[in-house]
């Protein structure tokens, strides 16, 4: 239909990548324009394969369908093969053996007379990579084998080929090395009535199986039906014969369970090579359902994907991207046309197959487009951005631009390429001559075709998707001396196409690309990036942005650079017109700034926007200080809260309560700027506690308690530090010391300092005036004694206590002092310590170290404090005491008789403290309550748990501690018991314990029996107590005395290479009396001990047992001959039966008769004798008399009767016709043999 002439106007088709073209103005009633119900797909396939393109198409009438391609034509029969299959109503057009001449783009056409539909698919054929390439691979795997699979138990083998397609019974066996397929084949019948027997007890039914698959975004599922008989019945997931545990709500974990009803929906989200294996359900301990996750069927995932690039014209562009697991066979794409390594692409692959880099050199505008790297199961793009130099320092965007900058739009936009608008040389906007170049435009925007001729006398004509362009709504044609155009206003997704111009001896083609980014409306996004949303804390919070743009379009909400996924309050819900991001009950830390990313073919939006929850603030920071005591006021000091909820804070109230009492007092507020309070509403000798809130517009914080503060008259400060050692000589020594940590009720003027010889016990005070400082330089000392000081704060209420003494140090020129530690670092560090590991400093760096101290300070204190009240002398310490998501700086020094060394300092971050849980036994299936371990084996018991922090974790042996063979090892969640080689004394209740700071405390016991194969029993004894019976009597086995199980089973056989035949079985004593004796024959007895582990070893009888057989004496009596009864009366034994035959079949009528001597037999029909009829065949065979009708015809439909003798009649009646069947009952016949037989003649 090319040749058609009157296109009337454009439809929009609910396919997208649908043309539909209107021929007419009015469509009568019932009839419709071609569309199309199933569009053909791109094809992505290797050489020598089949391409097949299916089409479902509508219309009244029914449309004609057409197959053309872009380049080339499809002459060949035996290449292109085009049928239709009544079947699933598809047109299917094959192409055979494809080749890399058959990439292109491929259209279907569908026609009638009131309008034709169009659409294309691309055809891409992937071709090997280079021999270098192969040969590198081969040297990765000599280098790098690929790992064995996991061995897989035979059971699990056999479950898998039960429940798999009888289609993959060969792939299964060759897989798992089971070459006798026909002994598989009845072996799998047995299992399948054994399984169908014991899922019966579990289950009404299971169907409807779906075998695990593989999306490409990495996610698996498999599904099933099944109907519990009851519901309580534990459903569990096994991966390779090992529980998995599974999520059942919204929460994302890596193995879920979604039930809709009986539909039972196992999933396994971000699947990795790690994964692959066979998965098995179960319910309770019955298989239900195994499928197998191959490793090839995991798709290769990108780390990193390919990036949109802009590049200048003339240089290179470089695509670079980064696959999570290795893949050297993926191949680059230039729109539909596939990439070879040459010197205008260079394409390059690390040895790890991890990084994938397409370098394209001298980039120039036709370069432009889409990239792809494909891996076969996924693939990535981006856009190539050619960007041309234009009129005053600007630039135009290439044809193949995904987006650009308008002011107009709230969307990205793709640029228009071709023919531009911004002027410069005429040349380059037109092109060479005689050449159309592809247009890439936005929906709405302008664009233009041009093509320059060579005389001004040529007329051209215009042609879309190969049909002749006269008139069509938007397109206009003009001609400006030797260039042609063709101009559309506002493009729309009609207008996107394929496009060629003829004139003269010029014939060329270009594409108008329409592109159809996401949009949002401006104002709406607007007020969506310039004011926060805000929300109360508690409050349902909805976000909703409608958009518009090409389907599909992918919606992805971001907070803080990471996805969000649904969970119990966050949900995000997608259409085809909007993204909404709903949070039931919003909380303050889902403050924060978001970011919405629509994306499809055309490009992407990215909306920024903040969300504020606004709440009351928390509690100030503590803990509360007392600054100052007395018996008349009391001074306390807090710090603000960490989090004001989002609003300034506006004041704090300050509270007391009175040891003993219930009632808090409101002693008054400060302003927000003042974290102190005094109060003199306190008693002596009393004791209050006080607290204080924070207040804001939203509300009053929780409140900040102190700890029992006492109203006493003022105190003397408590002891300092022991001062340290500065700096020491011959004349003087310097010391410094802190300030105590009590500092009593009123401040500290100053400090007393004492001095003593090492080894006296009798201070003497160097400065009989306080000090201010915390440091004194000491001289009037003797040269070469060793001296300790101390020191005592002072305030008003006096002298304070004294500190302990210094470290002794030597009045003489000092050593060199020691040089800095080497190689300080955390070793490990939790919530609330650090330890600290360093190396001595160097020989040469001062003289031997003594010992070490650590000193730290936080982040907002710049004061360093001592942590070691006693010298170290290892290189490592453990700093305890500190706060969960806090930084610290810690440093060490070195000591010796001259005083620290030089500092060593870094910085830790301590972790968060992890939430309180409680202890708790994760006890499921998996662990047994009762083990039977036999001797010399392992016992091995893991029990799982949860707690945070770690439980102290306790285990028992009929309640007292283990014995010395036990080893218990507890980590990562999990506690084991091992007893190396299992003992018989090993056997008993074992309890663990767990039990965390709280006093919460959980525990579970299990029994444990240590057992072996039985011995043998001793020797047997026989006895005959009662008549014609045995006893049969043995020695115990030794196992008793260990074996609470045991059972003897008793076995007999009467010669002595008979079989042994069992006779007594579950025996728990040792005798047992056999009673089915025959006399004269030989008996030999065997007794064998058994448990549950097996049976031991047997203990024979030696000699035989023989009851005697009595003789008895017989006559033999011949019976008298009895002759035949020569007065049987004729009678039937099997009677006719009715007959119905189709005409020309052959009847045999029989029936069964007796009598002596034997009857005559006499057929008849309708009462007429058949004994001369030659029509009719009779035969008496011993009684069973038969009558055959050779060819049936109408005429021997009727009665037939035989006669015996004088005995009753048999009535059989026959029809030629075989269509109706006359039932007669034996009761009627019977009436009519009595009714008839008074008229047969004797």
């Amino acid at each position: 239909m090319t040749n058609r002439q009157a296109v009337k106007s454009f439809k929009k088709s609910s396919v997208p990548g649908v043309v539909i073209t209107q021929f007419v103005d009015d469509i009568p009633n019932g009839c419709s324009t071609p569309d199309f119900e199933q569009k053909p797909v791109t094809l992505t396939l290797q050489q020598g394969k089949n391409a097949i393109f299916r089409a479902v198409v509508k219309g009244v009438p029914t449309p004609d369908v057409k197959w053309t391609r872009m380049q080339g034509g499809m002459d060949d029969p035996a290449k292109y093969e085009t049928f239709f299959d009544n079947v699933t109503n598809e047109f299917i057009l094959q192409i055979n053996k494809v080749t890399a001449e058959d990439s292109d783009l491929y259209r279907c056409l569908a026609v009638n007379e009131y309008g034709e539909a169009s659409c294309s698919a691309g055809l891409r054929i992937l071709q090997e990579l280079k021999k270098e390439l192969q040969e590198f691979r081969k040297l990765l795997r000599k280098r790098a084998p690929a790992p064995k699979p996991k061995p897989v138990d035979k059971e699990a083998v056999w479950q898998l080929l039960l429940h798999a397609d009888r289609r993959d019974y060969e792939k299964i066996c060759m897989k798992y090395g089971i070459v006798d397929f026909r002994g598989m084949l009845r072996k799998l019948q047995e299992i399948r009535k054994d399984a169908e027997s014991e899922q019966g007890e579990l289950v009404h039914s299971v169907k409807n199986f779906q075998h695990i698959r593989v999306n490409k975004e990495g996610k698996a599922t498999f599904s099933l039906e099944m109907d519990l008989k009851n519901s309580n019945s534990k459903v569990y997931l096994l991966k390779d014969g090992e529980r998995v545990r599974y999520g059942t709500g919204d929460e994302y974990r890596k193995h879920c369970l979604r039930q809709i009803g009986k539909r039972y929906h196992f999933i396994v989200n971000d699947v990795q090579p790690e994964d692959a294996g066979v998965y098995q359900v179960r319910v309770e301990d019955v298989p239900i359902f195994s499928t197998e996750l191959d490793a090839e069927s995991i798709p290769v995932r990108f780390e990193q994907p390919l990036s949109d690039v802009h590049c200048p014209e003339e240089e290179d562009a470089v695509f670079e991207c980064v696959l999570r697991t290795p893949c050297y066979d993926a191949v680059w794409l230039h729109r539909t046309h596939l990439l070879n390594a040459s010197e205008k692409h260079q394409i390059a692959v690390t040895p790890d197959g991890m990084n994938h880099q397409l370098i394209i050199k001298n980039v120039v505008p036709s370069d432009s487009g889409m990239y792809t790297l494909d891996t076969g199961l996924c693939s990535s793009n981006a856009w190539l951005i050619v960007e041309r130099g234009g009129v005053g320092g600007s630039a135009i965007r290439s044809a193949g631009s995904p987006y650009g900058k308008d002011s107009g739009s709230a969307g990205a936009r793709a640029g228009v390429g071709g023919v531009g608008r911004l002027g410069g040389d005429e040349r380059e906007l037109h092109g060479e001559e005689g050449v159309l170049l592809d247009v890439r435009v936005l929906k709405g925007e302008p664009a233009e075709l041009s093509c320059t001729v060579s005389k001004d006398d040529v007329t051209g004509t215009w042609f879309k998707d190969g049909l002749k362009l006269t008139s069509m709504d938007g397109v206009f044609f003009e001609k400006e001396g030797l260039v042609h155009k063709l101009i559309i206003n506002e493009v729309e997704d009609i207008h996107a196409g394929k496009y060629r111009f003829e004139g003269g001896d010029i014939k060329t083609e270009a594409s108008i690309f329409v592109e159809d980014p996401p949009k949002v409306d401006r104002v709406l996004l607007k007020n969506l990036t310039s004011v926060p949303t805000v929300a109360k804390a508690g409050e349902k919070v909805k976000i909703k942005i409608p958009f518009e743009g090409r389907l599909p379009v992918r919606a992805t909400w971001l907070k803080d650079r990471m996805e969000l996924a649904d969970d119990t309050r966050i949900r995000v819900d997608k259409t085809e017109t909007c993204t909404m991001l709903s949070i039931s009950s919003s909380e303050r830390k889902d403050c924060g700034d978001y970011k919405v990313r629509l994306k499809n073919d055309s490009g992407v939006l990215e909306i920024n926007l903040k969300l504020v929850v606004i709440d009351k603030p928390q509690a100030p920071a503590g803990p509360i200080k007392i600054v100052e005591s007395s018996a008349n006021d009391i001074t306390i000091q807090w710090k603000p809260p960490k989090d004001d909820g989002g609003k300034p804070l506006q004041s704090y109230i300050v509270e007391r309560q009175q040891v003993g009492k219930n009632d808090w007092e409101t002693l008054g507020e400060t302003p927000r700027s003042c974290t102190t309070f005094t109060t003199n509403k306190v008693e002596q000798d009393m004791s209050y506690y006080f607290r204080v809130r924070a207040v804001n517009a939203e509300g009053t914080s929780d409140a900040l308690e102190s700890d029992e503060v006492k109203a006493v008259s003022k105190a003397s400060p408590g002891a300092p530090d022991p001062p340290e050692i500065v700096s020491a000589s011959r004349d003087s020594i310097t010391i410094s010391w802190k300030a105590p940590r009590k500092t009593g009720s009123s401040r500290i003027v100053g400090y007393i300092v004492q001095k003593r010889k090492k080894g006296t016990t009798t201070w003497l005070p160097v400065n009989n005036v306080p000090t201010a400082d915390k440091k004194l330089k000491m001289t009037n000392l003797k040269k070469g004694l060793q001296y300790e000081f101390r020191v005592a704060a002072v305030n008003a209420a006096g002298i304070g206590d004294a500190s302990e003494p210094s470290l002794p140090v030597f009045a003489r020129d000092s050593m060199k002092s020691p040089g800095q530690v080497q190689d300080l670092k955390v070793s490990s560090s939790d919530s609330t310590s650090v330890t600290l590991t360093w190396k001595r400093p160097e020989a040469n760096d001062g003289s031997d170290v003594k010992s070490y101290d650590v000193e730290m300070r936080s982040s907002n204190n710049p004061n360093w404090t001592k942590c070691n009240s006693l010298p170290i002398e290892v290189t490592a310490y453990t700093v305890k005491g500190l706060q969960a998501k806090e930084i610290y700086f810690l440093r060490v020094r070195a000591l010796n008789d001259s005083g620290p060394g030089e500092a060593a300092e870094l910085e830790a971050c301590i972790e968060a403290a992890p939430p309180v849980v409680p202890p708790r036994l994760l006890i499921d299936d998996t662990v047994k309550s009762f083990l039977v371990i036999k001797a010399g084996n392992t016992i091995r018991v893991n029990i799982p748990f949860e707690a945070s922090p770690d439980p102290v974790v306790t285990w028992l042996k009929d309640g007292l501690p283990l014995p010395n063979r036990a080893t218990v090892n507890t980590e990562d969640g999990t506690t084991q018991l091992l007893i190396g080689a299992a003992e018989f004394p090993d056997s008993g209740i074992y309890t663990v314990e767990l039990q965390n700071g709280l006093g919460k405390r959980e525990t579970f016991s299990f029994q444990v029996q240590v057992t072996d194969i039985p011995q043998p029993p001793g020797p047997i004894q026989l006895e005959e107590n009662v008549p014609n019976t045995v006893t049969v009597t043995w020695e115990p086995s030794a196992s008793e005395k260990w074996e609470n199980n045991l059972y003897y089973t008793v076995l007999k056989r009467e010669s002595q290479k008979g079989l042994w035949q069992l006779v007594g079985d579950l025996i728990y004593t040792n005798k047992f009396t056999f009673t089915k004796l025959i006399p004269g024959r030989d008996y030999y007895f065997r007794v064998v001990a058994k448990n549950s582990l097996g049976a031991s070893g047997p203990s024979d009888t030696v000699q035989p047992w023989k009851i005697r057989k009595p003789k008895a004496e017989f006559q033999v009596k011949q019976p008298k001959y009895r002759g035949v009864n020569q007065n049987q009366p004729p009678r039937f034994l099997v009677p006719l039966k009715p007959h119905v035959v189709t005409t020309g079949s052959e009847c045999r009528m029989s029936c069964a008769v007796g009598g002596h001597p034997p009857p005559k037999i006499t057929w008849y029909k309708d009462s007429r004798d058949l004994s001369n009829d030659p029509n009719y065949f009779c035969t008496n065979n011993f009684g069973v008399c038969s009558l055959v009708v050779l060819g049936v015809t109408k005429q021997d439909v009727g009665e037939y009767k035989v006669r015996l003798g004088l005995a009753n009649f048999g009535v059989c009646i026959i029809t030629a016709e075989g269509e109706q069947l006359c039932q007669l009952g034996m009761n009627e016949l019977e009436s009519k043999f009595q009714q008839r037989e008074s008229k047969i003649p004797s």
